[in-house]
């Protein structure tokens, strides 16, 4: 056949390759001219004992029709020493199909401790040991295939097999995870649940049907997988008998109910019909797909109609007092395949509203008036102040989560929400911030640029008044870690701003209370666990709950607006910072400033004192005359 996919070159591992499907895998391979490494423990069924005829009577096999193997008798929880003998005998590696497995059937009312961790240690602990063994190799070299071999117990359950099921969904999961991971790297997983005949499945089906599911069936899939050719990643598929199907997980529409109210059991079987209707159903393939219900019902939430409380009315309202979107609905209809085709993305516009007491705590949030007797700062948190009350400008930074949520659903945007990091924030004021404000928020996607290992998204949200007017401005860069690799520029390169070389104009030192990040969430709609929750946190890395960057910010502007503007929002034109480090609550911030001789632009920095580190960095502000 002048179109037969070849392999060589090309040099396969294959684990229990001894007989069965890892012997079909290996002599295919090899006979499309990949060079294979025969791994086979050669114990019993239920993982008892060893030997070596298994693997050399298949590398025998191999060599007899002009192929090239070797044999390997490793146990695969010694997966280096199976990667090194392929390392050894080839000098490189390109697939892996962990194919190895040893059966413990038992009910689980019967099923013992070491019933369950030989099955464990086989099939899961396994793979994953060959597999880590492998990576760097595949990462590093910039290909590689890997198959996973799961089965129809993993994805259904069946009696008797509560061990072997367990592990073998677990394998479709670390499947799963590889391909996000290995993609950028042209390294691709996949998982199958095949349907052979082996040693294994012959104490679960009848003599008659193992005969009929032969292993050369479920082989032309996996060598199609393994093909430089094949782009294929992170998908299961059934196998066996000349049948070969994509399995994936489908979903029912489900039940909304509101947010805000309290939902209770009978709630819940009120609506079991909804809960449990698959008439229209959605197939979600990754976190992201999972979490848009969320999404939805925020939404659905935003739409409401405006309540005595000052909740948002629906955001088809807020198109009445803003320019008109160049995109309909909040976002393209056209079809989109990757992050380049989010840039221009616009998000559906949404109408809030604050009043006196929201300025009032935002401003103490960010540390304002902490010394009651200082007059300073009063009318910012005193809507009876004789000097006038008035906005923080930094206030202004809070307006963008009314939106934000909706990048959880932007085309060609799909990531796990909790690989977004903040990177850098600029803030443009075109005036004075009311005291209180109806107010509709536009966001787009501006740019996305490829950093390598992350994608950089800018985000612009612009704010507008009653009126239509533009009140501030917002762009956001947003780190969005996993997903960069795709193709595009790598943008701006973000250099250092260089500070004067002279002692600061002025320093604002003051300590963050050891509540700050729960009084700021409070304040700025960023209900982030991560600066609650110390189990959140911890799962984090963090020994401690971290405080909200923009809260630092906050404290950055209010420093600035002190020294050099008279504590005037007038004069206040723009901010800009970098995220550097984060800062515990409890801690204290030090912010350097240095004025230019015009008068009109302040650099500032601004450091954790207990640790000497800089928090943020790159930091300006635009003055008005």
């Amino acid at each position: 056949m002048t179109n037969q996919l070849r392999f060589d070159r090309r040099v396969a591992l294959i684990t229990g390759a001894g007989g069965g499907l890892g012997r079909a895998y290996a002599l295919l391979l090899a006979a499309r001219g990949a060079s294979v490494v025969v791994n086979d423990l050669g114990g019993s069924m239920r993982g008892e004992g060893a030997g070596t005829a298994a693997a050399d009577r298949v590398v025998e096999e191999i060599r007899a029709a002009g192929g090239e193997a070797v044999a390997n008798y490793d146990s695969v929880e010694d997966g280096p020493r199976i990667v090194q003998a392929a390392l050894d005998a080839f000098g490189r590696l390109d697939i892996v199909i962990n194919n190895a497995g040893i059966l413990r059937d038992v009910s689980f009312q019967k099923m013992t401790v070491d019933d369950w961790d030989k099955i464990y240690r086989v099939h899961l602990y396994g793979a994953y040991q060959v597999t880590r063994a492998a990576w760097p190799i595949l990462r590093d070299q910039g290909y590689g295939r890997i198959i996973m071999t799961s089965s129809a117990a993993g994805l259904y359950g069946n009696f008797g097999q509560a061990n072997y099921s367990a592990a073998k969904l677990g394998l479709l999961g670390l499947a799963q995870t590889l391909a996000v991971e290995g993609q950028k790297r042209n390294v691709l997983a996949n998982a199958i649940a095949p349907l052979a005949g082996s040693r294994m499945t012959e104490t679960i089906l009848p003599p008659e049907l193992v005969a009929a599911l032969r292993p050369e069936y479920v082989a032309p899939l996996v060598a199609y997988l393994c093909h430089e050719s094949s782009l294929e990643t992170g998908h299961t598929f059934e196998v066996g008998a000349g049948w070969v199907a994509r399995v994936r997980w489908q979903r029912g529409r489900g039940a909304f109910f509101p947010l805000g109210d309290a939902l209770t059991p009978e709630d819940i079987a009120a609506r079991w019909a909804e809960i449990d209707n698959f008439d229209e159903p959605t197939y979600p393939e990754t976190p992201t797909d999972s979490f848009a219900p969320v999404v939805a019902n925020l939404q659905r939430k935003a739409e409401q109609p405006p309540t005595a409380d000052g909740r948002p009315p629906t955001a088809d309202a807020a198109t009445e007092t803003a320019p008109a979107s160049a995109t309909s609905g909040g976002g393209r209809s056209s079809p989109v395949s990757g992050p380049l085709d989010a840039i221009g993305y616009e998000f559906a516009p949404v109408t809030t509203n604050y009043r006196e007491k929201d300025v009032s705590l935002y401003a103490l949030s960010v540390g304002a008036a902490a010394d009651a007797l200082d007059a300073a700062e009063l009318p910012f948190v005193y809507e009876l102040s004789g000097d006038g009350f008035r906005p923080l400008p930094t206030f202004a930074v809070t307006f963008p989560f009314a939106l934000l949520w909706q990048i959880t659903a932007v085309p060609g945007l799909r990531f796990n929400p909790a690989l977004l990091l903040h990177g850098e924030q600029f803030l443009e004021l075109h005036r004075p911030l009311p005291t209180k404000a109806t107010l509709t928020h536009r966001a787009r996607i501006a740019d996305i640029y490829d950093k390598g290992s992350a994608a950089l998204v800018l985000l612009d949200v612009d704010t507008y008044d009653e009126t239509g007017a533009k009140l501030a401005s917002n762009r956001s860069s947003l780190f969005i870690r996993g997903l960069g690799g795709f193709g595009g520029e790598r943008g701006p390169s973000g250099g250092g701003l260089a500070l004067p070389d002279r002692a600061p104009d002025a320093t604002h030192r003051q300590a963050t209370t050891d509540n700050q990040a729960l009084l700021y969430r409070l304040s700025s709609g960023d209900g982030n666990p991560l600066h609650a929750d110390p189990a959140f946190a911890a799962a984090g890395g963090f020994p401690r709950p971290i405080l909200h960057g923009l809260c630092t910010f906050g404290f950055a502007g209010r420093a600035v607006l002190r020294a050099f503007a008279g504590n005037d929002p007038a004069r206040f034109k723009s901010i800009k910072a970098r995220f550097a480090r984060h800062v515990f609550p409890g801690e204290t911030i030090v912010t350097d400033m240095w004025q230019d001789e015009e008068g009109q632009r302040v650099l500032f920095q601004s450091k954790v004192a207990e640790r000497d580190e800089v928090v943020l960095s790159n930091g300006v502000v635009e003055l008005n005359q």
